[in-house]
């Protein structure tokens, strides 16, 4: 009986001891944490369909589809 009392103790001790050792590695750093930078802002663009041929293109950087009757200019 002794003998299974001992081996729990033993067992015990080096299972608390684990978790002692690996509780002091997992501790944080007294350096601070900077943030991650901001996101750069994404500029949307609203799209407009060309009356001709449907295709949708930014209103700031349309272009003619080829077409003769495209309402957008030459660029």
């Amino acid at each position: 009986m002794l003998k299974y009392l001992l081996l729990i103790l033993v067992i015990a001790g080096v299972w608390y001891g684990y978790r002692y050792v690996n509780r002091k590695k997992s501790a944080p750093d007294s350096t601070p944490v900077t943030p991650p930078p901001p996101r750069p802002q994404v500029k949307a663009e609203d799209l407009a369909a060309c009356r001709v041929c449907g295709a949708y293109v930014a209103e700031s950087t349309a272009k003619s589809c080829g077409r003769n009757d495209c309402p957008y200019p030459v660029v």
